[in-house]
């Protein structure tokens, strides 16, 4: 299990006051090789339906279970049932077994009387995806007739040497049915989309020995047993439950098409954070040992700043380590986002900025640079009734969100504490908006503001994996499990089609594979960090009544959804249940189960830049210095790996710049506190002789870094 456990130490008048372990949950992509418990027995299916969860095996002894190899998402193989139910099953084995099904006219308009597009009846005709990678589905192999899988539609389908996929009919009942391909389509470069194969003749799917073949010849046909995956694996919502409440119909609406203008994902601005920032953060960027070490510098930089300032650190530096280390520790693991490609990490990079504003007061940063997509399957297509995506028509009129992007975040973490609030109307929303205010704004209304609408209407944090937390509520003032507009794992994509977070999935059905999972709380005596709030508040996973022991289990968690139980870590969220009544009939009664309740507690006032979390800030020349741009000013700070060395300083007439193990050419600008240029050098010893006392930024350019340093004249 991948983990990482830093210890910070509070000493006061010289005695320790507080222990606590810092960790984050396991990554999707360790989950894959833990082992899973099950007594599962095949039970099969009521009836063939749209969008269920199967696991195929042979009818005969229900012995062998159809899977994806374990390398190769395009290989299709038979492996045994211990893989699921016996001692060396683990989740990876099991998630390669669960297929869905998926009728060839789900995303069209279903309901004769819809609006949202023509009407187009489902036909029986299934795609069969695997459930870790939704953009595929089950093929044939064009050489040998085995049966594989190949990408049904990704952004990198043109890029496919093998591409499309077979529509299936069940010729029989689950427990004892024929799978017959009576369809095949493929990409069609010169249309750039895909078409049907027009020579392709109706062929069932066969067991030849270990092999998986499709055949023309249907006295060779393998009979199958279709077992309905949720009784190995929880992955869908059913009616009544606290992520459906008001048991809300699958609605029929066609789904909004992806946007053509989405590129592939090697072309993110993500992964060119270091063409964009000052050279002295670089070398905080990425994965590596020595990035590691580079933060760790920046956060004493960062920490001896504040205290010359008369503040400090929200929390340790070692917290900080740790939340960066576990956030970069997550990688794709599921082809179920349009333009995400496998090994990639959700979070690219993770790095530390200390820049000050004009007046010279630092505002600290925690950046973090994230493509927005969880390492796992998304389970888009499983949404109840997911946001509508046609601006200005009706919910029946409307087209809906069911495909996802990357996202493209620079989220500004605020690593200085500015305090907390003491009433929720402290923190002023104005400039930025809030739910209550732009529901009113709609409907006329006079809403009360509370902990749960007096929230931004967008993103208010971010997980570990990188994905965006927003509200409990949605926009019309009511939890998002009312409308049954989240999946199983407390996830959905609005307009923008990106992914984020509305509740806490594991406490929903603990299946396992969320964000966090109960296997995370072993040997701690803490809740695992599972994110990170706009305001700086660190979000903890919720108590578990299983770890009652865990430090601050016994403290009440206030209206905000956070406590500080008095061990000197201080004030934190933590994902927690709370009792509802619906706001809508029948207002049946539910569990909330919360992430993030909406209003922050931290003081947002004095945080510059707030709510800009995205790439297009680095051009804001307002704010960009606190995502690590460079500016006039920088060199005010102590720079513990300058390698620039100026001497005397104060000065009442020279200055002389030395450099560390550089023999190079140099430039020196030198610059008043207003920023007018005074002087351009070459020299390695500047006259100050003739200006005025006060203080004068040197900018020094020598090979590729630029650095700033400030110097008093006398």
């Amino acid at each position: 299990m991948k983990k990482i456990f830093l210890i910070f130490l509070v000493f006061i008048s010289c005695n320790i006051f507080s222990q606590f372990d810092f960790y984050g949950p396991e990554p999707f992509n360790d989950i894959f090789n833990d082992s899973f418990s099950s007594s599962w027995t095949p039970s099969s299916l009521t009836s063939i339906e749209n969008r269920k969860y199967i696991v195929i095996l042979d009818a005969v002894s229900q012995s062998n279970i159809v899977s994806l190899n374990t390398t190769n998402k395009e290989l299709v193989e038979l492996i045994t049932i211990s893989n699921i139910n016996g001692n060396t099953a683990t989740y990876g084995s099991v998630l390669r077994s669960v297929f869905q099904i998926v009728d060839e006219n789900t995303h069209f308009e279903n309901d004769p009387g819809g609006g949202s597009g023509t009407y187009t009846p489902l036909s029986g005709n299934y795609k069969l995806n695997p459930v870790l990678h939704s953009y595929y589905s089950i093929n044939s192999y064009p050489l040998t007739n085995a049966l594989n899988t190949t990408d049904n539609g990704s952004y990198y389908v043109s890029q496919q040497t093998n591409t499309g996929y077979l529509l299936v009919e069940f010729v029989g009942l689950s427990a004892s049915t024929q799978i017959k391909a009576v369809e095949q389509w493929e990409y069609s470069s010169s249309l750039d989309t895909l078409v049907e194969n027009t020579s392709w003749v109706s062929k069932f799917l066969t067991i030849n020995g270990t092999s998986l073949e499709w055949t023309s010849n249907v006295s060779n046909a393998t009979n199958f047993f279709i077992a309905d995956a949720s009784d190995v694996i929880d992955l869908e919502i059913q009616n009544g439950t606290d992520f459906n409440p008001n048991n809300v119909t699958y609605k029929s609406n066609a789904t909004a098409s992806i946007p053509s203008n989405i590129s592939a994902m090697s072309n993110s601005p993500i992964f060119n954070i270091s063409n964009n920032i000052d050279p002295y953060y670089v070398d905080q960027l990425g994965n590596s040992t020595s990035a590691t070490t580079a933060a760790s510098s920046a956060l004493d930089e960062i920490e001896i700043t504040l205290s010359d300032n008369g503040s400090s650190l929200r929390y340790p530096k070692a917290f900080y380590l740790a939340l960066r280390e576990n956030m970069l520790s997550h990688e794709i693991s599921s082809s179920d986002i349009y333009n995400a490609e496998l090994g990639n990490r959700t979070i690219e990079d993770i790095y530390f900025t200390n820049a000050s504003d004009d007046n010279g007061v630092p505002h600290p940063f925690m950046v973090i640079g994230s493509h927005c997509l969880a390492a796992r399957p998304n389970l888009l297509l499983d949404v109840n009734r997911p946001p509508g995506a046609t601006p200005g028509v009706g919910y029946a009129q409307s087209e809906v969100t069911r495909h996802g992007k990357l996202g493209q975040f620079l989220a500004k973490i605020p690593l200085k504490d500015y305090g907390l609030v003491s009433t929720l109307l402290d923190n002023d929303l104005s400039p930025f908006g809030d739910l209550a205010s732009a529901y009113d704004a709609i409907h006329g209304s006079s809403t009360v503001k509370d902990e749960f609408n007096y929230a931004g209407t967008a993103s208010i944090g971010m997980a570990v994996d990188g994905v965006t937390i927003y509200p409990s509520y949605n926009n019309n003032l009511r939890h998002t499990v009312e409308d049954a507009e989240i999946t199983s794992s407390g996830i959905h994509v609005g307009g923008g089609l990106e992914l984020h977070y509305h509740a806490d999935a594991h406490a929903f059905n603990g299946n396992g594979i969320n964000l966090y999972n109960i296997s995370d709380y072993n040997s701690n005596d803490h809740p695992p960090v599972i994110g990170i709030s706009y305001d700086g508040i660190a979000l903890f996973g919720k108590h578990e009544n299983s770890f009652s022991s865990m430090a601050g289990s016994q403290v009440s968690l206030d209206e905000y959804g956070g406590h500080d139980h008095g061990d000197g870590f201080g004030y934190h969220y933590h994902a927690h249940t709370q009792s509802a009544i619906g706001i809508t009939p029948p207002n049946n009664p539910f569990n909330q189960h919360i992430l993030l309740v909406g209003a922050w507690k931290g003081n947002i006032n004095d945080i510059p830049g707030f709510l800009e979390v995205k790439t297009s800030q680095l051009n804001n020349n307002t704010i960009n210095r606190y995502v690590g741009v460079s500016y006039l000013g920088m060199g005010m700070k102590s720079e513990t790996n300058s390698k620039i060395s100026i001497h005397p300083n104060p000065t009442n007439k020279n200055i002389t710049i030395s450099l560390n193990n550089f023999s190079g050419n140099i430039k020196t600008e030198v610059y008043d506190l207003i920023g007018n240029k005074l002087k351009i050098s070459n020299e390695t010893t500047i006259s100050l002789r003739d200006y005025a006392r006060g203080i004068y930024i040197l900018k020094v350019i020598y090979g590729e870094r630029v650095e700033e340093v400030k110097v008093f004249k006398q």
